[in-house]
């Protein structure tokens, strides 16, 4: 397997996932989170957590479907 290709994968997910949070994410949250931008710093934390989540689970999610992509490919040719 390339893993460096799996982690580039996920790396761009996660820049997608930065751009999306920061111009959706802060229109959504003004209507969740009532405050001012003070109150609004407190929930950076919380966008950081989801970006670097949102990386691991693609980059995982592409391990596991090739691992189990190649357990068929052993499972069909041992037949």
């Amino acid at each position: 397997m390339d893993y460096l290709k799996i982690i580039l994968y996920g790396v761009i997910s996660s820049i997608i996932f930065t751009f999306f949070t920061l111009y959706f994410g802060s229109w959504i949250s003004m209507f969740i989170f009532k405050g001012d931008a003070y109150e609004m710093f407190y929930h950076m934390f919380t966008r950081m957590g989801l970006i670097t989540l949102s990386g691991i689970v693609v980059t995982c999610t592409i391990i596991i479907v090739k691992k189990i992509n190649e357990v068929n490919e052993f499972l069909k040719n041992r037949k």
